[in-house]
């Protein structure tokens, strides 16, 4: 068996989904997609959930997915239609049953509020949360600013890709307190002004 630490695959599971993937401690890929165009059916978004995670096990074979869990509807009465809770509270539910078909065992959720809270230190609701974690991303250099792909779909799954990596190897995961982020911007400002000294 590998000494490596494990490949992990997060998804941020909606009909606009974000993902991420790598190894803790490694720099990690990530983007967002459509699960199916605009306006498509559910059952149009589901199969597009399961084409998804069934090519990622096949390709990138991922030793842990984990999912986010979706919100209790409790918490999300009256702020959403009852077709995205059904798509939102779906979704988990056609990826874990593909991953299974495709004998992949180790799949798991993490809710919201535990990523939240290791990331960025509180629970705070979307609004306030969303744009922090894309900050702390873009300041661990996960992200670029010119990157085609800015969406929060993508960092949110970022955000939860290092709990995961924070639960499964606690000794591995890269540091993202305060202090080690401004490290990281200071690095890579120097070297940006090394690259435009040299041309």
């Amino acid at each position: 068996m590998s000494d490596a630490p494990p490949k992990i695959l997060f998804i941020d599971a909606a009909s606009r989904f974000g993902w991420a993937r790598g190894r803790p401690g490694e720099q990690p890929e990530s983007g967002s997609a459509h699960f199916a165009s605009e306006g498509a059916s559910q059952g149009a978004i589901a199969w597009g959930a399961m084409r998804f995670i069934a090519d990622q096990i096949q390709t990138y074979r991922p030793d842990e997915v984990v999912i986010e869990a979706p919100l209790p509807a409790t918490l999300v009465n009256g702020k959403t239609s009852l077709a995205t809770q059904e798509i939102l509270m779906g979704l988990p539910f056609a990826i874990q049953g593909m991953a299974f078909g495709l004998q992949m065992y180790r799949v798991s959720v993490a809710r919201v509020s535990k990523i939240r809270t290791h990331f960025i230190g509180k629970n705070s609701k979307g609004e306030i949360a969303k744009p922090q974690v894309w900050r702390k991303c873009l300041a661990l250099g996960w992200i670029s600013a010119d990157d085609e792909d800015l969406s929060h779909d993508r960092t949110d799954a970022l955000a939860g890709w290092h709990y995961a990596g924070a639960v499964l190897c606690p000794r591995l995961a890269q540091p993202i307190d305060d202090l080690f982020v401004k490290a990281e911007q200071r690095k890579r400002a120097a070297a940006q002004s090394q690259l435009s000294e040299r041309f």
